[in-house]
């Protein structure tokens, strides 16, 4: 009897040894993974300003991990992506994943499909067993950032951004700020040993190096700033000035930056700032070094015409590209003087997932992917930008072309949180030409507050 129970032992040993070897199935089944996670998925990814070579790393990586899933990334002109992408949407070949102004966020919210709680994806494994090799797609749950991540995760203005009802409308690669620029030949020339750090050290080494002839035309300009029209990122820049001569852009009843200072009805920073701002183009200002007549501020510091510009990151390869001699560096933007803290303005771009995206997992879980310090770490070594993250902001302030820029992102900031971002722009332009010749100044900030308020 001993011996009887003792074979049927052995035999149950050695089907167990026989199931679990890898010939058949697993000693634990995997549950058949649905088909619309394992089938082969087709993703459209349109985007501005990064090239191909940027990206590809990225892409090769996820879709190295999950073989079903096929990304094609399309780089656009700026003037034509917007147009580009609702015909796109209304003929149903928009794109799955876009690239679009954090700014534009909530006028494109009802064109975002904000991430989901959960993103699985397809995974293709090879196991060995005895000799035998076997490959299986099992579907597993993967990474994703929530809504705690992002508020510490990343820079502070990210959150503001982004969340929305604390669900996730976008992932930026990066975020950029505004330094200045400076051409070290005309600082030189004009005595100027070193970059200005704060305004007043600008505006003195402005009057040094701006000439104005005897009919006011200007032969050096000292600053590219004080217009609307031919001054790249000049609604940055005001709404910077604003906000470092102490306006609440943004108050509980909507647009606050017509508002006096709490405490002092007298004093209205807004006005303040756009005082200095305008004072660059009158010619009846010591400062006087821009007008109308000016090309784009761009352009006149490329040429030499301008000796500093207020620019972004994103400006360096232009300048190189179109003039690769040119000796000019970049330092931190300038603050008010003796501020306690200083305040910087960010312009960057989010990457998020269409309303008919074809597979809102994979497009979710690519996003995610990318934006892991390991494969951003390749996005943002190739395309020279600084980093969002804020576990990659400490080693970028060393670099030599983003350094500058990667240190000022932790005290950057935006402000418009409304719905017609362009309207917002052309409001603010309007108040730049309009107010010198004003006869109510103050009047006219409070109607623009007014028109950008009817915006929210």
């Amino acid at each position: 009897m001993l011996k009887q129970n003792f074979k049927k032992i052995s035999l149950l040993l050695l089907a167990v040894i026989f199931l679990t070897s890898g010939f058949s199935c697993k000693l634990i089944p995997t549950t058949p993974a649905p088909a619309g996670l394992i089938k082969t998925i087709q993703l459209s990814y349109w985007g501005v300003w990064d090239d191909p070579d940027y990206l590809s790393p990225l892409i090769n990586d996820f879709q190295a991990l999950h073989p079903n899933i096929k990304i094609t990334y399309r780089k656009f002109r700026q003037a034509e992506y917007e147009t580009k992408l609702l015909a796109g949407w209304a003929t149903d070949e928009g794109p799955d994943l876009y690239s679009i102004p954090a700014s534009w966020l909530k006028k494109y919210q009802n064109f975002i499909t904000p991430q989901p709680a959960e993103v699985q994806l397809a995974f293709t494994e090879t196991t060995s067993t005895l000799g035998k090799t076997e490959t299986n797609t099992v579907v597993r749950s993967v990474p994703i950032f929530s809504p705690a991540d992002i508020k510490n995760k990343f820079v502070d203005v990210v959150a503001e951004d982004v969340m929305m009802n604390n669900k996730i409308y976008g992932l930026p690669y990066s975020l950029d700020t505004l330094a200045l620029f400076y051409n070290r030949a005309l600082l030189d020339k004009a005595g100027v040993a070193t970059p200005p750090a704060d305004w007043d050290e600008l505006t003195t080494a402005v009057k040094k190096i701006s000439q104005v002839d005897a009919k006011n035309k200007i032969v050096q300009a000292g600053l590219a700033l004080g217009t609307a029209g031919n001054v790249n990122h000049a609604v940055d820049i005001l709404s910077l000035l604003m906000m470092q001569s102490g306006a609440q852009m943004m108050g509980q009843n909507g647009v606050a930056f017509a508002n006096p200072l709490p405490g002092d009805e007298q004093y209205v920073p807004g006005l303040k700032a756009l005082e200095f701002y305008t004072a660059f183009a009158n010619p009846l200002n010591e400062v006087y070094s821009w007008n109308k007549d000016q090309p784009s501020s761009l352009d006149a510091f490329i040429s030499g015409q301008a000796a500093m510009i207020l620019g972004y990151a994103y400006d360096l390869p232009v300048i190189k590209s179109r003039s690769p001699k040119l000796d000019f560096g970049v330092t931190a933007l300038p603050q008010v003087k003796n501020a306690a803290t200083p305040i910087n303005y960010t312009d960057y771009w989010v990457e998020t997932v269409s309303h008919k995206a074809k597979n809102v997992a994979a497009a979710w879980g690519f996003l995610n992917f990318a934006n892991s310090s390991a494969e951003i770490t390749k996005y943002l070594t190739a395309a020279k930008k600084p980093a969002a993250l804020r576990q990659l902001i400490a080693a970028q302030t060393a670099d030599p072309v983003v350094g500058i820029f990667a240190r000022q992102t932790l005290t950057a900031k935006r402000w418009y949180q409304g719905k017609d971002p362009l309207k917002m722009e052309e409001v603010m332009q309007d108040l730049i030409t309009n107010f010198p010749l004003a006869p109510d100044p103050l009047k006219l900030l409070r109607n623009a507050a007014e028109k950008v308020n009817a915006t929210l």
